[in-house]
């Protein structure tokens, strides 16, 4: 008579066997069916499907666009050097800071304290 098989629970798992796909049937076949995107045009198109369907908010798919463009770019690419930048005088007069901030046309300044 041979020994009763441990619950699946206890058994040891083959270390050559791939690893058990979790998903059940339904969705195995809707990935089937419908694959997700291969390449980044691909996920930028399903995210703006995804807000026209009203499935995302349009700041979310604005946001997830933005990350996936920022890491295709280089810290060059999005830095400027610190002479380039445009700051503003924390004790400058209110219509300095107006003239430099219309002048300019940038939405954020960085700010420094001259003292």
């Amino acid at each position: 008579m041979s020994d009763p098989q441990p619950p699946r629970s206890a058994r040891r798992a083959d270390p050559v066997s791939p690893p058990r796909d979790k998903r059940n049937l339904f969705e195995r076949l809707v990935e089937f069916l419908s694959p997700g995107p291969d390449s980044r045009a691909e996920l930028m198109k399903t995210l703006a499907d995804a807000e026209q369907r009203e499935l995302i908010e349009p700041e979310s798919r604005a946001m997830v666009e933005g990350v996936l463009r920022m890491a295709e770019k280089s810290a060059g690419d999005v830095m400027v050097a610190a002479p380039r930048m445009d700051m503003l005088d924390i004790e400058a007069r209110y219509d300095e800071l107006l003239d430099a901030v219309i002048s300019t046309a940038h939405s954020r300044f960085p700010v420094y304290d001259p003292s």
